[in-house]
């Protein structure tokens, strides 16, 4: 990344002094074999390491095995992945007198290659299958990257065009707690020109796909290049976890800064050793990390802390202010350069997009802490809270990182992600996306052990512990106002989805609440509901019956799957939510399963369909009804059927039988004609209090025929 290997090699004052112990942040010189004390461990570690490189570019060839009948040559990248991968296991365990290191790192270069090119074949089935873009960010990005290349200042339009331009779903967009889509561009501008390369020679066509794509693959060469030797396979690993993969292709463009923040991490605490080139490539990198999103931005004071604490062991007070100035000085240019255009142009417009996802006052969202307050009945009285718990995490994780360092020092580019863990938007890629430059900061910096801790370090982690615990405590213990209970579904029937809810509504506080509905399926969180019956304003201690119904197909959730009513609030910011409801807990089963062969006009065939549940155990329940239907799905629509069920008339559907003692319904079927087509039959139960119908067995299908 910029940095020499002989300067990333000298050993730093202090090391000697942990002989002994195997402490990979230790740093070896990228490039270079990391041998400390206890080289037959590090070896086998490697070795260890090199066979799950070699397994997960086996596992990039059963991911592709999928798609083998789109395409059939595809069966030659398949066979020698495959290949590639076992040979790569074999060749890592390998005595040194057979294969040097120096061989086995080259040989490591080409499970790297391997496991890029499955990442590249993968990433253009996934756009294959799924082409609409998944997520606002992207199509934004997108969006305002096709507004700068004409010459128009993104900061300055709406992005509402980006929803139908690029297809995306209603449930990718981001909402204020009114129930609003967020329409403003939201990040820094080098987010967007990314972009502009691939645009300006005319290729737009899942172009921001593909960028996002490339960044991640270029942080997988970037991570192996600059990993110590005994670690580097460690990138083919982390290069093909699920979720990075699935970012990456998925629309979340966090991977834009990934390979920069990479830059930025390699041996970030020699800064103030360094000269030229070397001292520059650290801040550059760093800075446009925080011009493509502002999860970097928080890394920022970690750095600038363990600088100051660096220089002002080896040179004094005065020289760490300095250090600190420049480093803050470079990064800061880097960060402007991409950014002034639309910062000259329009300075207010830029910051109220920059700043967007601070002031937006966007819904709760994400795995983290704030998940209790989406799911359970936990917190949710103030959503403020949870910002500043996050605040006062990040305060007190900052604090004692400045006066235990270097104790926490391996940690630094990660310890923002354990703040974030708090906020209430605390989405997956908070939390994952700086684990692969975390990886390279702990493993290149060395341990100055001659730095000691602050002798009150233990009161600063006591008082940070004590205000933490405080804050989060006031977060989750927050009621929320409103009290929900769902009274009854409606469903779209054979769709299996719910389009239409009746809660019943309490307020629990002093104050009016103006609710705003939606719904949570699993972490899902839907386009906002419309709401057909109940007041706009809830008073003081008020109760009311609201029914709210979907506004659109993709915000049903699915009968099979279990919801949650979430009510916002925006004053103050809260969240309230009913009980989950499951719609269906049992289904229905059909045996025989299939029927293979075609049934003689007039001969009867014996259907019996069991009642299961969800872990398919039987229920044997008594005279429950259950209700089989018929119907010839045909090339030209949907066609009756002639067929007899029981003593039902002919083409007659459903046609209902009751369970026996074992939960088992009979049916008998015959028809009086034949025909081209095949009949399909299905079961399923309705309940017994709201009368949709739930259950759908698999269908059965039936040629009648000679």
């Amino acid at each position: 990344m910029g940095t020499s290997r002989s300067s990333l090699a000298s050993p730093s004052p202090g090391r000697h002094r942990l002989a002994g112990r195997l402490t990979l942040a230790n740093g070896p010189a990228r490039g270079k074999p990391f041998k400390p004390a206890g080289d037959g461990e590090t070896r086998l570690v490697t070795r260890c390491l090199r066979t799950l490189a070699g397994a997960m570019v086996i596992d990039w060839a059963f991911r592709l095995d999928g798609y083998l009948t789109f395409t059939p040559w595809l069966a030659a990248a398949v066979a020698i992945l495959g290949f590639t991968g076992l040979c790569a296991i074999v060749v890592a365990w390998l005595p040194a007198s057979v294969v040097s290191d120096a061989r086995q790192h080259q040989i490591g270069w080409m499970a790297i290659a391997a496991v890029v090119a499955g990442l590249a074949l993968w990433s253009y089935f996934q756009v294959f299958i799924a082409p609409d873009y998944a997520t606002d960010e992207i199509a934004f990005d997108q969006y305002a990257a096709q507004l700068a290349l004409h010459g128009m200042n993104p900061y300055l339009h709406s992005m509402a065009p980006a929803f139908p331009l690029f297809h995306v779903s209603p449930n990718g967009y981001t909402f204020q707690l009114s129930g609003q889509p967020v329409t403003a561009l939201s990040y820094p501008a080098l987010s967007f020109e990314a972009y502009l390369p691939l645009l300006a020679l005319g290729i737009t066509t899942q172009a921001a796909v593909w960028v996002d794509v490339a960044a991640w693959a270029a942080a997988t060469v970037a991570l192996y290049a600059v990993l110590p030797r005994s670690v580097a396979p460690l990138a083919a690993v982390v290069a093909s976890i699920d979720v990075y993969i699935g970012y990456a292709s998925g629309g979340v463009t966090d991977s834009l800064f990934v390979p920069l923040l990479i830059g930025a991490a390699v041996g970030w605490d020699r800064f103030t050793v360094s000269e030229g080139p070397r001292a520059w490539r650290g801040p550059i990198c760093m800075g446009l990390a925080m011009a493509v999103k502002q999860t970097p931005w928080l890394i920022v004071p970690f750095v600038l802390a363990g600088i100051a604490r660096e220089s002002w062991q080896a040179h004094g007070r005065r020289q760490a202010a300095r250090d600190c100035l420049r480093y803050a000085f470079i990064a800061l240019a880097a960060f402007l350069v991409p950014n002034l255009p639309y910062l000259a142009t329009a300075p207010g417009a830029w910051v109220r997009g920059v700043f967007t996802p601070f002031i937006s006052h966007s819904v709760p969202a994400g795995q983290g802490l704030v998940s209790l307050s989406l799911s359970l009945t936990i917190g949710g009285g103030s959503l403020t809270a949870y910002n500043a718990a996050a605040v006062i995490v990040l305060t007190t994780l900052l604090a004692c990182y400045g006066a235990a360092y270097p104790a926490l020092k391996a940690a630094a580019f990660l310890l923002p992600s354990v703040a974030l863990f708090f906020a209430d938007r605390s989405f997956g890629s908070y939390l994952v996306m700086l684990i692969p430059a975390a990886i390279v900061a702990a493993t290149t910096v060395s341990r100055a052990v001659e730095i000691p801790p602050w002798r009150y370090w233990k009161w600063v982690l006591a008082c940070g512990s004590i205000a933490s615990c405080a804050a989060v405590a006031a977060a989750i213990t927050t009621a929320s106002p409103l009290t929900m209970s769902i009274k009854s579904v409606h469903t779209t029937g054979q769709l299996a989805t719910v389009e239409q809810v009746q809660l019943a509504v309490a307020n629990n506080t002093g104050h009016d609440v103006r609710p705003a509905f939606t719904i949570q399926e699993g972490t899902q969180i839907t386009y906002f509901w419309q709401q057909v019956a109940g007041p706009a304003v809830l008073g003081p201690h008020q109760q009311a019956s609201y029914t709210i119904t979907a506004p659109n197909f993709f915000a049903m959730p699915s009968i099979a799957n279990g919801f949650q009513v979430l009510a916002f609030d925006g004053s103050p910011a809260s969240v309230s939510r009913s009980e989950s409801y499951l719609a269906s807990t049992w289904r229905v089963v059909l045996q025989p399963s299939t029927v293979n062969t075609p049934v003689p006009v007039g001969q009867e065939i014996t259907v019996r369909a069991a009642i299961v549940n969800r872990l398919d155990q039987p229920m044997r329940v008594a005279n429950v009804p259950v209700y089989l239907g018929q119907v010839i799905y045909a090339q030209q629509g949907l066609q009756y059927s002639q067929a007899y069920i029981n003593r039902g008339l002919a083409g007659q559907t459903p046609v209902e039988a009751l369970t026996d003692a074992d939960g088992v319904a009979t049916f008998t079927i015959h028809s009086p004609v034949s025909g081209s087509d095949p009949v399909y039959f299905e079961a399923n139960l309705v309940n017994s209090s709201l009368f949709y119908p739930y259950g759908y067995s698999p269908i059965l299908i039936v040629r009648f025929g000679s």
